[in-house]
């Protein structure tokens, strides 16, 4: 039976792979972990530009129009139609809430501004007007205004955070005492969860406040929290003892970081540059600096938990207050490309400058968006750049085959890989997803006995991964072959994945082909519950159904499976089922 790449890394766009080797070593806590990626970026972001001007309309037509590209996340038009939208509504409160968030998304900060002050007149709120405001003053250097304006935010949701962070640097930018500003972390203390915010945010306080030996003290002290292998803390300490005459410590910093991520080309490019007689800029200088890398790094916190559309406008508004800061650019472009706002993210990513170190993540990302867009060839292209520019490395052709592999063309994709994997000196267990990837492809292809040994050999790598025991033995089971240990390896599978769909539908697809339908159906029915879009687990579904004498329900359930869009050679296979049932069962063998 053809079907369709059947995990969720398998089924994941490509982009999913492209950061092969950066991620190591992060704690299981989801805010921490998003603030360990907070770092990622390359040179000089620019945002704010005017979207192209809207068709002519009417001007409650363009207030119409603005709510529907709102709806289709298009921030730009619809920050351009709510300027044309009619001069009464422009004044009404619940216009100008809606208008500034398509202002901030849109990155159309002087608008922004503008509708902020107007809310602020005619309502103590909402938060973002408030937030907006008070940056802006902090631009500006007026550090009390930007206070009286934090002041009016509750301390709701993600603000219980990003507040007490605000507050502090907007209290140093006052008095220019970094323990009076220090104290305004007290909140934060209470959370575990924050510490490594409240550590960060401190050692920068000290650091601009020109204490070295405490700013030092505070930047060993976020070494030793859980996240101590991420880039940002990599990058933020070495930064700091490159700049106070111990590069031996700094290089050694690095060198930590890249022995848990030999792959992070970033780390690579970070450790040359320190490597030159460069002067090194302190990624945090002045109170504005410190807003935004608050912002930074709770809008990475956010991306990181899935959850896009709230880290976003924070992305926005931290590339608004550094513009030119490879970190808060690249992240931006990450928060557009997971909110499904690809083109804005290719063009954010192309931002960059050649220059810096982040710039080989940015041209990966860029072509992953670009595959989310359809236009395989520019992404190919991308890649195929990158890999002739760096003959040394293998994750460029990695994603190469990945893009190859979501337009189901198996066998370039395996040519892409077999690249991939020739570039590699030494496999390590780190390479378990390439042989993974790979033996997706090459079971596609029609290749299984290659297939069969690269999942065999990802397990050896990587033993008990639920995604390779999934794959390898659903196969089995689709194949006839090894059902006693296919069995057992989808349990242990299931066991670690108990609502992933796909590995459920698997064990009911294994209970299905030993004749044992009622356990089938059972499972299917799980497995359905948790992906009810997946045309395959409907069929599946529907069979299991068939063989335990539902007919009608399974017809009801093929239909379903049709409507639900399944590749071509699955269409023709359940409409013949529809036609004619299914023919007399014939148990696979037990082995």
């Amino acid at each position: 039976m053809d079907r369709t790449i059947r995990t969720c890394e398998g089924r994941a766009r490509p982009g999913l792979l492209r950061a092969a080797g950066l991620g190591a070593a992060l704690p299981a806590l989801a805010l921490w972990l998003a603030f360990a990626q907070a770092a990622p970026a390359s040179a000089a972001g620019r945002t704010g530009a005017a979207p192209s001007p809207p068709p002519p309309t009417t001007a409650w037509g363009a207030y119409l129009s603005a709510l529907h590209a709102s709806r289709r996340k298009d921030s730009g038009r619809a920050s351009a139609y709510f300027e044309t939208a009619a001069p009464e509504a422009r004044n009404r409160l619940r216009f100008l809430i809606l208008a500034l968030r398509s202002h901030v998304l849109a990155g159309r900060m002087e608008r922004a501004t503008a509708a902020a002050r107007k809310i602020a007149a005619l309502s103590n709120g909402p938060t973002m007007a408030r937030l907006v405001l008070a940056l802006d003053a902090a631009k500006q250097g007026r550090f009390g205004a930007a206070q009286k304006h934090l002041d009016r935010i509750g301390h709701d949701n993600v603000m219980r955070l990003l507040l007490p962070l605000l507050r502090a640097w907007m209290a140093f930018g006052r008095h220019k005492d970094p323990d009076l500003a220090l104290d305004e972390h007290r909140d934060l203390e209470e959370i575990v969860q924050f510490r490594p915010f409240r550590l960060l945010h401190r050692a920068y306080l000290l650091d601009v406040a020109g204490r070295p030996q405490r700013a030092a003290e505070a930047y060993a002290a976020v070494t030793t929290a859980p996240a101590i292998g991420s880039l940002r803390v990599t990058e933020t300490r070495s930064n700091f003892l490159f700049r106070t005459g111990d590069a031996a410590a700094g290089l050694e910093t690095i060198d930590r970081f890249l022995a848990v991520n030999p792959d992070s080309m970033t780390g690579r490019l970070l450790r040359a540059r320190y490597e030159t007689d460069a002067p090194v800029a302190p990624p945090v200088g002045s109170p504005a600096d410190g807003a935004a890398e608050a912002l930074l790094n709770v809008a990475s916190a956010l991306n990181l938990a899935d959850r896009p559309e709230q880290a976003l406008p924070l992305a926005r508004l931290a590339v608004w207050m550094r513009p030119r800061d490879a970190a808060s650019t690249f992240a931006l472009g990450t928060v557009l490309d997971g909110d499904g706002r690809h083109r804005d993210a290719v063009a954010v990513f192309r931002s960059l400058e050649s220059g810096s170190v982040y710039s080989w993540e940015a041209r990966k990302s860029a072509a992953a968006a670009l595959v989310e867009l359809e236009r395989y060839d520019e992404s190919s292209a991308i890649l195929e750049k990158m890999a002739a520019e760096m003959p040394g490395r293998f994750d460029a052709l990695w994603l190469l085959g990945n893009v190859h592999r979501s337009q189901s063309a198996f066998a370039e994709a395996v040519v892409a890989y077999d690249r991939a994997y020739e570039r590699i000196a030494d496999i390590a267990p780190r390479h378990w997803n390439l042989l993974y990837a790979r033996g997706i492809a090459l079971e596609r292809s029609g290749q299984w006995p290659r297939a069969e040994r690269d999942f065999l050999r990802a397990l050896k790598l990587n033993p008990g991964q639920p995604y390779v025991l999934n794959y390898l033995a659903y196969s089995w089971v689709d194949r006839g072959e090894q059902l006693e240990r296919a069995r057992a390896m989808l349990e242990e599978a299931v066991r670690k994945r108990p609502n992933d769909g796909y590995i459920v539908d698997s064990v009911g697809w294994v209970e299905y082909r030993l004749g044992n339908f009622e356990a089938a159906v059972r499972h299917l029915e799980r497995a359905t519950e948790l992906r009810p879009h997946d045309p395959i687990i409907n069929q599946h579904l529907g069979d299991a159904y068939w063989r335990a004498g539902r007919r009608h329900e399974a017809r009801f359930q093929w239909r379903r499976a049709l409507w639900l869009g399944p590749e071509e050679a699955d269409r023709r296979t359940i409409e013949q089922r529809l036609r004619e049932g299914l023919p007399s069962f014939r148990p696979a063998q037990r082995q």
